[in-house]
């Protein structure tokens, strides 16, 4: 990789970071904030799971109804467990 190339590739990384900062600070000022773990989010009912891997989301998924968003990080209101 060349001089250019690399710095090329630097800009990218520090405007997706001032990216990200700009979304985390963002959604911040409205209450919600970054959860690491895996969520679970029921998208009929708004109940909301927890897990630290795949494999216990996908279990807990196992004869569950309705519509279901997984993500990871998940997005939470604060103040919510």
């Amino acid at each position: 990789m060349n001089e250019d190339e690399r710095h090329y590739e630097d800009e990218k990384l520090h405007k997706k970071s001032k990216l990200r900062t700009e979304i985390e600070d963002l959604l911040k000022e409205k209450g919600i904030t970054l959860e690491r773990r895996i969520s679970l989010m029921n998208l009929d009912s708004g109940e909301v799971s927890y897990f630290d891997d795949y494999t216990d989301a996908l279990a807990f998924m196992k004869g569950k109804k309705g519509r279901w968003y997984l993500t990871t990080p998940g997005l939470r209101r604060a103040g919510e467990h």
